[in-house]
């Protein structure tokens, strides 16, 4: 859910013409990605915590 949400601030961030160059918008999706993957951790830490 973590990952959907940043993947749909990423987007409308592109689509107002920011980061759709190949260097930035890869950088971009690495950040993405790794925001996902702190955000499903930090779940998991509070579900079971």
């Amino acid at each position: 859910m973590g990952y959907h949400l940043i993947g749909g601030i990423r987007h409308i961030i592109m689509d107002m013409g920011h980061w759709e160059e190949l260097e930035s918008g890869n950088t971009s999706a690495k950040i993405a990605m790794a925001l996902g993957v702190v955000f499903a951790v930090l779940a998991g830490v509070w579900i079971w915590s």
